[in-house]
Protein backbone atom coordinates (compact mmCIF):
# COMPACT_ATOMS: atom_id res chain seq x y z
CA UNK A 1 0.00 0.00 0.00
CA UNK A 2 1.64 3.04 1.42
CA UNK A 3 5.59 3.24 2.88
CA UNK A 4 6.21 5.72 5.48
CA UNK A 5 9.61 7.22 3.40
CA UNK A 6 10.17 10.83 2.84
CA UNK A 7 12.89 12.60 0.56
CA UNK A 8 16.54 13.15 1.81
CA UNK A 9 18.57 16.15 0.02
CA UNK A 10 21.72 17.49 0.66
CA UNK A 11 20.57 21.00 1.25
CA UNK A 12 20.24 21.94 4.73
CA UNK A 13 17.31 21.06 6.43
CA UNK A 14 14.44 23.57 6.14
CA UNK A 15 10.85 24.25 7.56
CA UNK A 16 8.31 22.29 5.99
CA UNK A 17 5.77 23.84 4.39
CA UNK A 18 2.57 22.71 5.87
CA UNK A 19 0.09 23.72 3.46
CA UNK A 20 2.11 22.33 0.39
CA UNK A 21 2.77 19.15 2.59
CA UNK A 22 -1.13 18.71 2.92
CA UNK A 23 -1.20 19.16 -0.99
CA UNK A 24 1.77 16.15 -1.18
CA UNK A 25 -0.58 13.80 1.35
CA UNK A 26 -3.43 14.05 -0.97
CA UNK A 27 -1.74 13.14 -4.25
CA UNK A 28 0.45 11.08 -2.01
CA UNK A 29 -3.17 8.78 -1.19
CA UNK A 30 -4.00 9.02 -4.45
CA UNK A 31 -0.70 6.86 -5.56
CA UNK A 32 -0.76 5.32 -2.97
CA UNK A 33 2.33 6.51 -1.30
CA UNK A 34 2.65 7.60 2.00
CA UNK A 35 4.42 10.89 2.80
CA UNK A 36 5.46 12.13 6.66
CA UNK A 37 4.37 15.13 7.88
CA UNK A 38 7.88 16.11 9.19
CA UNK A 39 9.42 15.57 5.43
CA UNK A 40 11.05 18.53 4.08
CA UNK A 41 10.23 17.35 0.49
CA UNK A 42 8.18 18.67 -1.70
CA UNK A 43 6.58 16.26 -3.53
CA UNK A 44 6.18 12.47 -2.81
CA UNK A 45 8.70 9.83 -3.40
CA UNK A 46 8.17 6.31 -4.18
CA UNK A 47 8.64 3.72 -2.36
CA UNK A 48 12.74 2.85 -1.54
CA UNK A 49 13.48 6.49 -2.59
CA UNK A 50 15.32 7.26 0.38
CA UNK A 51 17.21 5.46 3.52
CA UNK A 52 16.32 8.15 5.68
CA UNK A 53 12.42 6.05 5.72
CA UNK A 54 13.73 3.19 6.38
CA UNK A 55 15.70 4.22 9.29
CA UNK A 56 12.66 5.79 11.05
CA UNK A 57 10.25 3.01 10.38
CA UNK A 58 13.10 0.27 11.92
CA UNK A 59 12.97 2.84 14.78
CA UNK A 60 17.07 3.69 14.13
CA UNK A 61 17.99 7.26 14.56
CA UNK A 62 19.89 8.72 11.42
CA UNK A 63 23.15 8.73 12.81
CA UNK A 64 22.43 4.83 14.04
CA UNK A 65 21.50 3.80 10.82
CA UNK A 66 24.29 5.73 8.65
CA UNK A 67 26.70 4.05 11.36
CA UNK A 68 25.32 0.60 10.48
CA UNK A 69 24.32 0.56 6.92
CA UNK A 70 25.95 2.25 4.45
CA UNK A 71 24.00 4.00 1.61
CA UNK A 72 24.09 1.61 -1.80
CA UNK A 73 26.55 1.87 -4.53
CA UNK A 74 25.68 1.05 -8.00
CA UNK A 75 22.57 -0.70 -9.21
CA UNK A 76 21.64 -3.81 -7.05
CA UNK A 77 18.26 -4.43 -8.20
CA UNK A 78 15.99 -1.10 -8.09
CA UNK A 79 14.08 -1.46 -4.70
CA UNK A 80 10.47 -1.87 -4.72
CA UNK A 81 7.51 -2.53 -2.58
CA UNK A 82 6.22 -6.10 -2.67
CA UNK A 83 2.02 -5.44 -1.53
CA UNK A 84 0.39 -8.50 -0.33
CA UNK A 85 -1.77 -10.09 1.76
CA UNK A 86 -1.63 -13.95 3.19
CA UNK A 87 -4.20 -15.99 3.90
CA UNK A 88 -3.79 -19.45 5.64
CA UNK A 89 -5.84 -22.64 5.24
CA UNK A 90 -5.95 -26.04 6.39
CA UNK A 91 -4.62 -28.67 4.12
CA UNK A 92 -8.01 -30.66 4.04
CA UNK A 93 -8.99 -26.83 2.34
CA UNK A 94 -6.53 -27.22 -0.21
CA UNK A 95 -8.64 -28.09 -3.17
CA UNK A 96 -11.58 -26.54 -2.52
CA UNK A 97 -8.72 -22.85 -2.47
CA UNK A 98 -7.22 -24.30 -5.58
CA UNK A 99 -10.42 -24.69 -7.59
CA UNK A 100 -11.52 -21.18 -6.39
CA UNK A 101 -8.47 -19.43 -7.12
CA UNK A 102 -8.15 -21.44 -10.49
CA UNK A 103 -11.67 -20.25 -11.72
CA UNK A 104 -10.63 -16.46 -12.55
CA UNK A 105 -6.98 -17.05 -13.60
CA UNK A 106 -5.63 -16.40 -17.23
CA UNK A 107 -2.07 -18.23 -16.50
CA UNK A 108 -0.62 -21.09 -14.18
CA UNK A 109 3.06 -22.26 -12.94
CA UNK A 110 4.14 -24.65 -10.95
CA UNK A 111 7.43 -24.32 -9.09
CA UNK A 112 9.58 -25.80 -6.61
CA UNK A 113 10.65 -22.89 -4.24
CA UNK A 114 13.51 -23.53 -2.24
CA UNK A 115 14.65 -20.05 0.14
CA UNK A 116 17.94 -19.99 3.13
CA UNK A 117 18.14 -17.26 4.92
CA UNK A 118 21.16 -15.55 6.12
CA UNK A 119 22.22 -14.04 9.56
CA UNK A 120 24.57 -13.83 12.49
CA UNK A 121 24.81 -16.12 15.53
CA UNK A 122 22.62 -13.55 17.04
CA UNK A 123 20.33 -12.45 14.39
CA UNK A 124 21.75 -9.01 14.32
CA UNK A 125 19.96 -7.95 10.14
CA UNK A 126 16.53 -9.28 11.85
CA UNK A 127 16.97 -7.17 15.00
CA UNK A 128 18.04 -4.10 12.72
CA UNK A 129 14.57 -5.03 10.64
CA UNK A 130 16.32 -6.58 7.97
CA UNK A 131 15.95 -10.19 5.98
CA UNK A 132 18.65 -11.87 3.50
CA UNK A 133 17.93 -14.86 1.85
CA UNK A 134 18.80 -16.56 -1.26
CA UNK A 135 16.24 -18.36 -3.23
CA UNK A 136 17.01 -21.12 -5.36
CA UNK A 137 14.38 -20.96 -8.34
CA UNK A 138 14.46 -22.71 -11.75
CA UNK A 139 18.13 -22.95 -13.04
CA UNK A 140 19.74 -20.16 -10.84
CA UNK A 141 19.33 -18.69 -7.65
CA UNK A 142 18.37 -14.98 -6.06
CA UNK A 143 19.70 -12.92 -3.83
CA UNK A 144 16.97 -10.80 -1.60
CA UNK A 145 17.32 -8.43 0.85
CA UNK A 146 13.80 -7.29 2.44
CA UNK A 147 13.38 -4.20 4.56
CA UNK A 148 10.29 -5.10 7.50
CA UNK A 149 8.06 -2.15 8.27
CA UNK A 150 5.62 -1.98 10.13
CA UNK A 151 2.41 -2.55 7.58
CA UNK A 152 0.51 -5.82 7.56
CA UNK A 153 0.86 -6.09 3.62
CA UNK A 154 3.91 -3.64 2.41
CA UNK A 155 7.51 -5.12 2.17
CA UNK A 156 10.88 -3.05 0.93
CA UNK A 157 12.64 -5.64 -1.28
CA UNK A 158 15.97 -5.44 -3.49
CA UNK A 159 16.38 -8.45 -5.25
CA UNK A 160 19.42 -9.46 -7.46
CA UNK A 161 20.48 -12.66 -9.31
CA UNK A 162 24.07 -14.30 -7.61
CA UNK A 163 26.13 -17.20 -8.79
CA UNK A 164 25.64 -19.56 -6.10
CA UNK A 165 22.90 -20.72 -3.39
CA UNK A 166 25.02 -18.37 -0.69
CA UNK A 167 25.11 -14.59 -0.26
CA UNK A 168 27.59 -12.64 -2.50
CA UNK A 169 29.51 -10.40 -0.48
CA UNK A 170 30.49 -8.06 -2.89
CA UNK A 171 26.92 -7.69 -4.20
CA UNK A 172 25.80 -6.37 -0.91
CA UNK A 173 27.92 -3.55 -0.56
CA UNK A 174 26.15 -2.12 -3.15
CA UNK A 175 22.91 -2.92 -1.13
CA UNK A 176 21.49 -1.40 2.25
CA UNK A 177 24.06 -3.73 3.76
CA UNK A 178 26.75 -2.41 2.46
CA UNK A 179 28.36 -1.66 6.17
CA UNK A 180 27.09 -4.85 7.69
CA UNK A 181 28.75 -7.02 4.46
CA UNK A 182 32.08 -4.83 4.96
CA UNK A 183 32.62 -6.43 7.91
CA UNK A 184 31.77 -10.13 6.96
CA UNK A 185 33.98 -9.64 4.34
CA UNK A 186 35.30 -13.81 5.84
CA UNK A 187 31.85 -14.84 5.01
CA UNK A 188 31.48 -16.14 8.64
CA UNK A 189 29.77 -14.32 10.76
CA UNK A 190 26.45 -14.91 8.25
CA UNK A 191 25.42 -18.27 8.70
CA UNK A 192 22.36 -19.66 7.41
CA UNK A 193 19.66 -19.71 9.87
CA UNK A 194 16.63 -21.40 8.94
CA UNK A 195 15.16 -22.57 4.87
CA UNK A 196 11.73 -23.16 3.44
CA UNK A 197 10.45 -25.45 0.62
CA UNK A 198 7.08 -24.62 -0.79
CA UNK A 199 5.83 -26.26 -4.15
CA UNK A 200 4.13 -22.98 -5.39
CA UNK A 201 1.39 -22.62 -8.46
CA UNK A 202 0.77 -19.18 -9.40
CA UNK A 203 -2.14 -18.05 -10.88
CA UNK A 204 -2.42 -14.24 -12.60
CA UNK A 205 -5.69 -12.91 -12.02
CA UNK A 206 -7.70 -9.88 -13.21
CA UNK A 207 -6.38 -7.87 -16.31
CA UNK A 208 -3.11 -5.37 -17.26
CA UNK A 209 -4.51 -2.57 -15.33
CA UNK A 210 -5.40 -4.46 -12.10
CA UNK A 211 -3.70 -7.40 -12.03
CA UNK A 212 -3.27 -9.76 -8.71
CA UNK A 213 -0.94 -12.53 -8.54
CA UNK A 214 -1.98 -15.45 -5.95
CA UNK A 215 0.27 -18.01 -5.36
CA UNK A 216 -0.44 -21.44 -3.23
CA UNK A 217 2.20 -22.38 -1.24
CA UNK A 218 2.65 -26.04 0.42
CA UNK A 219 6.07 -26.93 2.26
CA UNK A 220 7.80 -26.51 5.51
CA UNK A 221 9.88 -24.41 7.43
CA UNK A 222 13.30 -26.24 8.93
CA UNK A 223 15.10 -24.50 11.32
CA UNK A 224 17.99 -27.76 12.72
CA UNK A 225 15.62 -30.26 13.81
CA UNK A 226 12.39 -28.40 14.47
CA UNK A 227 9.91 -28.29 11.64
CA UNK A 228 6.92 -26.18 10.65
CA UNK A 229 4.36 -26.58 7.84
CA UNK A 230 3.38 -24.31 5.34
CA UNK A 231 -0.23 -24.26 3.68
CA UNK A 232 -1.31 -20.80 2.76
CA UNK A 233 -2.31 -18.16 -0.10
CA UNK A 234 -0.69 -15.49 -1.29
CA UNK A 235 -1.80 -12.43 -3.10
CA UNK A 236 0.42 -10.21 -4.03
CA UNK A 237 -0.84 -6.69 -5.66
CA UNK A 238 0.98 -6.38 -9.59
CA UNK A 239 -0.77 -3.57 -10.93
CA UNK A 240 -3.99 -1.34 -9.15
CA UNK A 241 -5.17 -0.35 -6.23
CA UNK A 242 -4.60 -2.23 -2.57
CA UNK A 243 -8.36 -2.04 -2.85
CA UNK A 244 -8.21 -4.20 -4.96
CA UNK A 245 -6.26 -6.80 -3.21
CA UNK A 246 -9.01 -6.49 -0.09
CA UNK A 247 -11.83 -6.99 -2.52
CA UNK A 248 -10.48 -10.04 -3.82
CA UNK A 249 -10.00 -12.03 -0.27
CA UNK A 250 -13.15 -10.63 0.77
CA UNK A 251 -14.89 -12.99 -1.91
CA UNK A 252 -12.61 -16.06 -1.23
CA UNK A 253 -12.54 -15.82 2.71
CA UNK A 254 -16.40 -15.82 1.99
CA UNK A 255 -16.49 -18.97 0.11
CA UNK A 256 -13.87 -21.18 1.72
CA UNK A 257 -11.91 -21.17 5.11
CA UNK A 258 -9.13 -18.66 4.75
CA UNK A 259 -7.63 -16.92 7.40
CA UNK A 260 -5.93 -13.51 7.11
CA UNK A 261 -2.50 -13.61 8.57
CA UNK A 262 0.00 -10.73 9.45
CA UNK A 263 3.31 -13.09 10.46
CA UNK A 264 5.73 -13.93 7.31
CA UNK A 265 7.68 -17.22 6.60
CA UNK A 266 10.39 -15.11 7.66
CA UNK A 267 9.32 -14.57 11.19
CA UNK A 268 8.42 -17.63 11.54
CA UNK A 269 11.37 -19.38 10.40
CA UNK A 270 13.33 -16.80 13.18
CA UNK A 271 10.98 -17.30 15.77
CA UNK A 272 11.35 -21.36 14.91
CA UNK A 273 15.19 -21.15 15.56
CA UNK A 274 15.00 -19.45 18.50
CA UNK A 275 12.75 -21.90 19.84
CA UNK A 276 9.77 -19.69 20.21
CA UNK A 277 7.21 -20.69 17.81
CA UNK A 278 4.06 -21.83 19.59
CA UNK A 279 4.49 -20.15 22.75
CA UNK A 280 2.65 -17.15 24.68
CA UNK A 281 3.69 -13.64 23.19
CA UNK A 282 2.69 -10.75 25.48
CA UNK A 283 2.03 -7.33 23.79
CA UNK A 284 4.43 -5.50 21.96
CA UNK A 285 5.06 -1.59 21.94
CA UNK A 286 4.12 -0.07 18.80
CA UNK A 287 6.98 2.36 17.73
CA UNK A 288 5.85 6.07 17.10
CA UNK A 289 7.46 9.00 16.97
CA UNK A 290 5.72 12.26 18.65
CA UNK A 291 6.05 14.01 15.79
CA UNK A 292 4.15 11.45 13.90
CA UNK A 293 -0.20 12.76 13.05
CA UNK A 294 -2.39 11.06 14.46
CA UNK A 295 -3.76 9.09 12.02
CA UNK A 296 -0.32 7.66 10.98
CA UNK A 297 0.13 6.74 15.21
CA UNK A 298 -2.96 4.93 15.18
CA UNK A 299 -2.45 2.92 12.48
CA UNK A 300 0.92 1.76 14.42
CA UNK A 301 -0.63 0.84 17.07
CA UNK A 302 -3.50 -1.40 15.28
CA UNK A 303 -1.02 -3.07 13.29
CA UNK A 304 1.30 -3.72 16.54
CA UNK A 305 -2.08 -5.27 18.42
CA UNK A 306 -3.50 -7.41 15.08
CA UNK A 307 0.05 -8.53 15.16
CA UNK A 308 0.88 -10.27 18.80
CA UNK A 309 -3.01 -11.35 18.47
CA UNK A 310 -2.12 -13.58 15.04
CA UNK A 311 1.20 -14.73 16.78
CA UNK A 312 -1.26 -16.26 20.09
CA UNK A 313 -3.76 -17.26 17.34
CA UNK A 314 -2.58 -20.78 16.64
CA UNK A 315 -2.30 -21.52 20.69
CA UNK A 316 -6.27 -21.29 20.70
CA UNK A 317 -6.71 -25.07 18.93
CA UNK A 318 -4.64 -26.19 22.18
CA UNK A 319 -7.39 -26.26 24.93
CA UNK A 320 -4.85 -27.46 27.21
CA UNK A 321 -3.25 -24.02 27.12
CA UNK A 322 -4.36 -20.86 28.78
CA UNK A 323 -1.96 -18.17 28.42
CA UNK A 324 -2.40 -18.07 24.44
CA UNK A 325 -5.77 -17.52 25.02
CA UNK A 326 -5.20 -14.85 27.64
CA UNK A 327 -3.15 -13.21 25.64
CA UNK A 328 -4.85 -13.05 22.40
CA UNK A 329 -7.87 -11.39 24.18
CA UNK A 330 -5.70 -8.88 25.82
CA UNK A 331 -4.41 -8.14 22.13
CA UNK A 332 -8.05 -7.85 21.52
CA UNK A 333 -8.50 -5.65 24.24
CA UNK A 334 -6.14 -3.28 23.22
CA UNK A 335 -7.41 -2.73 20.06
CA UNK A 336 -10.27 -2.09 21.47
CA UNK A 337 -8.66 0.73 23.61
CA UNK A 338 -7.00 2.14 20.74
CA UNK A 339 -10.03 2.41 19.40
CA UNK A 340 -12.03 4.44 21.92
CA UNK A 341 -9.30 6.57 22.69
CA UNK A 342 -9.09 7.42 18.94
CA UNK A 343 -12.77 7.10 18.13
CA UNK A 344 -13.10 11.27 17.73
CA UNK A 345 -10.97 11.58 14.74
CA UNK A 346 -11.31 7.72 12.64
CA UNK A 347 -15.27 6.72 13.41
CA UNK A 348 -16.72 6.71 10.00
CA UNK A 349 -19.51 3.57 9.04
CA UNK A 350 -16.72 0.54 8.93
CA UNK A 351 -15.78 2.02 12.54
CA UNK A 352 -19.25 1.06 14.11
CA UNK A 353 -19.50 -2.24 12.61
CA UNK A 354 -15.80 -3.17 13.23
CA UNK A 355 -16.14 -2.06 16.96
CA UNK A 356 -19.42 -4.11 17.24
CA UNK A 357 -17.95 -7.97 15.71
CA UNK A 358 -14.54 -6.56 18.05
CA UNK A 359 -17.07 -6.73 20.75
CA UNK A 360 -18.43 -10.37 19.77
CA UNK A 361 -15.31 -11.67 19.90
CA UNK A 362 -14.13 -9.89 22.86
CA UNK A 363 -17.30 -11.80 24.89
CA UNK A 364 -16.20 -15.20 23.34
CA UNK A 365 -12.33 -14.97 24.54
CA UNK A 366 -13.98 -13.33 28.03
CA UNK A 367 -16.15 -16.38 28.44
CA UNK A 368 -13.26 -19.12 27.72
CA UNK A 369 -10.85 -16.85 30.12
CA UNK A 370 -12.98 -16.95 33.04
CA UNK A 371 -14.21 -20.83 32.67
CA UNK A 372 -10.19 -21.06 32.57
CA UNK A 373 -9.65 -18.98 35.57
CA UNK A 374 -12.18 -20.86 37.05
CA UNK A 375 -11.22 -24.31 36.31
CA UNK A 376 -7.53 -23.65 37.67
CA UNK A 377 -9.14 -22.89 40.58
CA UNK A 378 -10.91 -25.93 41.09
CA UNK A 379 -7.33 -27.60 39.86
CA UNK A 380 -5.32 -25.69 43.06
CA UNK A 381 -7.65 -27.45 45.20
CA UNK A 382 -7.08 -30.28 43.96
CA UNK A 383 -3.51 -29.92 43.75
CA UNK A 384 -3.08 -29.36 48.08
CA UNK A 385 -5.28 -32.31 48.52
CA UNK A 386 -8.48 -30.23 49.07
CA UNK A 387 -11.93 -31.65 48.86
CA UNK A 388 -13.38 -34.92 48.31
CA UNK A 389 -15.23 -36.58 45.65
CA UNK A 390 -18.00 -33.85 45.32
CA UNK A 391 -15.32 -31.69 44.16
CA UNK A 392 -14.20 -33.44 41.84
CA UNK A 393 -17.95 -33.88 40.09
CA UNK A 394 -17.68 -30.32 40.20
CA UNK A 395 -14.50 -29.52 38.67
CA UNK A 396 -15.67 -32.22 35.81
CA UNK A 397 -18.82 -29.80 35.34
CA UNK A 398 -16.45 -27.14 35.26
CA UNK A 399 -14.55 -28.61 32.79
CA UNK A 400 -16.88 -29.71 30.15
CA UNK A 401 -18.42 -25.74 30.14
CA UNK A 402 -14.66 -24.76 29.10
CA UNK A 403 -14.07 -27.42 27.01
CA UNK A 404 -17.15 -26.15 25.29
CA UNK A 405 -16.35 -21.98 25.48
CA UNK A 406 -12.94 -22.64 24.01
CA UNK A 407 -14.52 -24.68 21.16
CA UNK A 408 -16.84 -21.45 20.47
CA UNK A 409 -13.78 -19.87 20.42
CA UNK A 410 -12.73 -21.33 17.46
CA UNK A 411 -15.40 -22.76 15.58
CA UNK A 412 -16.06 -18.61 15.78
CA UNK A 413 -13.00 -17.68 14.45
CA UNK A 414 -13.26 -20.20 11.55
CA UNK A 415 -16.59 -19.27 10.65
CA UNK A 416 -17.74 -16.89 8.26
CA UNK A 417 -18.14 -14.33 10.22
CA UNK A 418 -14.67 -14.76 11.86
CA UNK A 419 -13.21 -14.73 8.82
CA UNK A 420 -14.55 -11.72 7.13
CA UNK A 421 -14.05 -9.54 10.93
CA UNK A 422 -10.22 -10.15 9.95
CA UNK A 423 -10.21 -9.29 6.42
CA UNK A 424 -12.37 -6.21 6.80
CA UNK A 425 -10.26 -4.98 9.53
CA UNK A 426 -6.82 -5.68 8.34
CA UNK A 427 -8.61 -3.59 5.22
CA UNK A 428 -9.83 -0.56 7.12
CA UNK A 429 -6.48 -0.58 8.77
CA UNK A 430 -4.25 0.20 5.54
CA UNK A 431 -6.66 1.67 3.53
CA UNK A 432 -9.86 2.44 5.72
CA UNK A 433 -12.30 5.49 4.51
CA UNK A 434 -10.98 7.59 8.07
CA UNK A 435 -8.13 7.79 6.34
CA UNK A 436 -9.62 9.84 3.56
CA UNK A 437 -11.56 12.27 5.74
CA UNK A 438 -10.20 15.66 5.50
CA UNK A 439 -9.94 16.77 9.35
CA UNK A 440 -6.93 19.15 10.99
CA UNK A 441 -7.50 16.75 14.20
CA UNK A 442 -6.30 13.80 12.23
CA UNK A 443 -2.76 15.84 11.31
CA UNK A 444 -2.30 17.12 14.59
CA UNK A 445 1.02 15.39 16.30
CA UNK A 446 -0.21 12.13 18.22
CA UNK A 447 1.86 13.33 21.14
CA UNK A 448 -0.27 16.53 22.02
CA UNK A 449 -3.55 14.65 21.38
CA UNK A 450 -2.64 11.42 23.59
CA UNK A 451 -1.50 13.97 26.83
CA UNK A 452 -4.43 15.93 26.52
CA UNK A 453 -7.12 12.54 26.22
CA UNK A 454 -5.09 10.43 28.27
CA UNK A 455 -5.15 13.29 31.07
CA UNK A 456 -8.87 13.80 30.84
CA UNK A 457 -8.74 9.89 31.63
CA UNK A 458 -6.89 9.53 34.17
CA UNK A 459 -9.17 12.45 35.99
CA UNK A 460 -12.33 10.67 35.09
CA UNK A 461 -11.18 7.29 36.92
CA UNK A 462 -9.63 9.24 40.14
CA UNK A 463 -12.98 11.17 40.32
CA UNK A 464 -15.46 7.64 40.16
CA UNK A 465 -13.26 5.90 42.27
CA UNK A 466 -13.34 8.58 45.18
CA UNK A 467 -15.40 6.14 47.09
CA UNK A 468 -13.68 2.82 46.16
CA UNK A 469 -14.53 1.17 49.75
CA UNK A 470 -18.49 2.18 49.23
CA UNK A 471 -19.35 1.27 46.28
CA UNK A 472 -20.87 -1.55 45.00
CA UNK A 473 -19.94 -4.86 43.01
CA UNK A 474 -21.42 -3.37 40.19
CA UNK A 475 -20.01 0.42 40.26
CA UNK A 476 -16.18 -1.00 41.04
CA UNK A 477 -15.73 -3.38 38.15
CA UNK A 478 -16.78 -0.36 36.06
CA UNK A 479 -14.17 1.37 37.50
CA UNK A 480 -11.62 -1.47 36.79
CA UNK A 481 -12.85 -1.55 33.38
CA UNK A 482 -11.67 2.09 33.00
CA UNK A 483 -8.49 1.56 35.11
CA UNK A 484 -7.84 -1.37 32.09
CA UNK A 485 -8.43 1.00 29.70
CA UNK A 486 -6.33 3.82 30.59
CA UNK A 487 -3.40 1.53 31.59
CA UNK A 488 -3.58 0.03 27.78
CA UNK A 489 -3.45 3.06 26.24
CA UNK A 490 -1.08 4.71 28.44
CA UNK A 491 1.67 1.96 27.33
CA UNK A 492 0.76 2.86 24.24
CA UNK A 493 2.89 6.32 24.50
CA UNK A 494 5.62 4.69 27.16
CA UNK A 495 8.75 5.56 24.81
CA UNK A 496 6.95 8.59 22.91
CA UNK A 497 8.32 11.69 23.84
CA UNK A 498 6.28 14.40 24.61
CA UNK A 499 3.29 12.74 26.34
CA UNK A 500 4.41 12.69 29.67
CA UNK A 501 5.58 15.44 31.94
CA UNK A 502 7.35 13.30 34.09
CA UNK A 503 8.01 9.92 33.26
CA UNK A 504 8.12 8.62 36.54
CA UNK A 505 4.80 9.91 37.80
CA UNK A 506 3.90 8.43 33.82
CA UNK A 507 5.50 4.75 34.78
CA UNK A 508 3.52 5.35 38.67
CA UNK A 509 -0.06 5.52 36.68
CA UNK A 510 0.18 2.58 34.44
CA UNK A 511 1.45 0.61 37.63
CA UNK A 512 -0.98 2.06 39.85
CA UNK A 513 -3.55 1.31 37.22
CA UNK A 514 -2.05 -2.56 36.78
CA UNK A 515 -2.61 -2.88 40.97
CA UNK A 516 -6.12 -1.49 40.47
CA UNK A 517 -7.14 -3.62 38.26
CA UNK A 518 -5.45 -6.64 39.64
CA UNK A 519 -7.13 -5.99 42.95
CA UNK A 520 -10.73 -5.37 41.63
CA UNK A 521 -10.07 -8.64 39.70
CA UNK A 522 -9.18 -10.64 41.89
CA UNK A 523 -13.20 -9.94 44.55
CA UNK A 524 -14.29 -10.27 40.63
CA UNK A 525 -12.87 -14.00 40.54
CA UNK A 526 -14.62 -15.07 43.51
CA UNK A 527 -17.67 -13.23 42.97
CA UNK A 528 -17.81 -15.34 39.49
CA UNK A 529 -16.93 -18.31 41.41
CA UNK A 530 -20.03 -18.20 43.23
CA UNK A 531 -22.27 -17.10 40.31
CA UNK A 532 -20.76 -19.63 38.30
CA UNK A 533 -22.02 -22.72 40.81
CA UNK A 534 -24.95 -21.05 40.89
CA UNK A 535 -25.79 -20.46 37.04
CA UNK A 536 -24.08 -23.27 35.23
CA UNK A 537 -23.50 -26.07 38.26
CA UNK A 538 -26.96 -26.20 39.61
CA UNK A 539 -29.06 -27.06 36.29
CA UNK A 540 -26.41 -29.89 35.46
CA UNK A 541 -26.36 -31.55 38.75
CA UNK A 542 -29.17 -30.97 41.07
CA UNK A 543 -29.60 -31.92 44.49
CA UNK A 544 -25.70 -33.19 44.85
CA UNK A 545 -24.58 -29.67 43.44
CA UNK A 546 -26.42 -27.85 46.05
CA UNK A 547 -24.87 -30.02 48.81
CA UNK A 548 -21.22 -29.30 47.04
CA UNK A 549 -22.08 -25.51 47.38
CA UNK A 550 -23.34 -26.20 51.29
CA UNK A 551 -20.22 -27.62 51.87
CA UNK A 552 -17.80 -25.45 50.08
CA UNK A 553 -19.03 -22.55 51.19
CA UNK A 554 -20.21 -23.32 54.81
CA UNK A 555 -19.89 -20.75 57.44
CA UNK A 556 -16.39 -21.02 57.88
CA UNK A 557 -15.38 -20.35 54.16
CA UNK A 558 -17.78 -17.54 53.73
CA UNK A 559 -16.06 -15.64 56.85
CA UNK A 560 -12.17 -16.56 54.70
CA UNK A 561 -13.44 -15.53 51.72
CA UNK A 562 -14.80 -12.03 52.88
CA UNK A 563 -11.15 -11.64 54.88
CA UNK A 564 -9.85 -12.06 51.50
CA UNK A 565 -12.19 -9.82 49.55
CA UNK A 566 -11.29 -7.10 52.27
CA UNK A 567 -7.83 -7.35 51.47
CA UNK A 568 -7.84 -6.96 47.98
CA UNK A 569 -10.44 -4.01 48.45
CA UNK A 570 -7.89 -2.45 50.70
CA UNK A 571 -5.17 -2.90 47.71
CA UNK A 572 -7.79 -1.27 45.42
CA UNK A 573 -8.31 1.56 47.79
CA UNK A 574 -4.29 1.92 48.36
CA UNK A 575 -3.46 2.10 44.61
CA UNK A 576 -6.48 4.71 43.84
CA UNK A 577 -4.98 6.87 46.36
CA UNK A 578 -1.40 6.85 44.94
CA UNK A 579 -2.92 7.04 41.43
CA UNK A 580 -4.61 10.43 42.44
CA UNK A 581 -1.64 11.42 43.80
CA UNK A 582 0.75 11.16 40.47
CA UNK A 583 0.89 14.27 38.50
CA UNK A 584 2.17 12.86 34.78
CA UNK A 585 0.74 15.37 32.72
Amino acid sequence: MRASHCGLGRERARKPDLRRLNQCRTMAKAREIQTHKSCTCSVPRPIGACYEGLATAGGLSRRTFDRRMQKPRGNFAAAGSEIELKLLFAESELPKVTALVATHARQVQHQFVRSVYFDTQKHDLWKRGFTLRVRASGNGYEQGIKRIQSSSIARTEWEEEVAGPGPDLQRLKASPLARFAAQSTSGRRILPVFETGTDRTTFSLGSETRLIEASIDRGQIRAGEAKLGICELELELKHGAASDLFDLASRLVAQAVLRPDTISKAERGYLLAEGVWGQAAKGTRPRLDGNMPCWQGFREILRACLHDFDLNLPLLANFADVEGLHQGRIAIRRIRAAMTLFKPLVSDRSFRQLRSELKWLAGLLGAARDLDVLQSHFLNHAAHGEGDSRLRDLSRHAEARRLLARRAVTESLDSERGRALFVNFLAWIENGAWQRQCSRAVEQPISSFARRTLKKRLSRVVKRGESLADLDAAARHKIRIEAKKLRYMAEFFLSTRGVAKQLKDYKAMIACCEKLQEALGAIRDKDALEEFLLREIRPYAGIAAGRVMAETYRPGHRQGRQIAADRELRKAVKAHSKLSAVSPF
